[in-house]
Formats: C-alpha cells, structure tokens, sequence
C-alpha cells in the first residue's frame, strides 16, 4: 500500500491482530483524531503498551518490542 493511501483502520486492526497475536489491539479517540492502541495483556517485562496515529509507527514499535516476530510469515 503507497504511504499516501489513505488506511481503513478496522482493516488494520484485523491486520495487526493477525501479525501480532500475542497483543491486544483497539481503536479510540483522542487528541485530533482516532488513535490506534496495542496492550500487552501478559507484560514481562519491555514495551506493553503502544499508543499512536501512525500505522508504521505502531508496526515499528511492535516489530522492535518482538523479537524474532517476523509478520510476513
């Protein structure tokens, strides 16, 4: 998808429960617009919580925060 398409976000929630199964993922308010949010309902430890506007951001973070997560497989 070009970095200028614009995102169904509900699409992306499906997409990143899919690739991320070990968090939790949701879609609220805030400040200027919907934010996406992803929890890690068993946290050991590291990054449980991400809360961001930016798909790619959020990906990144997750990437980072899973080691050996490779989502494409």
């Amino acid at each position: 998808m070009p970095d200028n398409a614009p995102v169904d976000r509900h699409v992306l929630l499906h997409e990143l429960q899919a690739d991320y199964p070990q968090w939790h993922f949701a879609i609220r308010p805030g400040y200027g617009g919907p934010r996406l949010e992803a929890h890690r309902p068993d946290p050991t430890g590291g990054l449980y919580a991400v809360i961001t506007a930016d798909p790619a951001e959020l990906r990144q973070e997750l990437d980072n925060a899973t080691p050996g997560q490779d989502p494409a497989s």
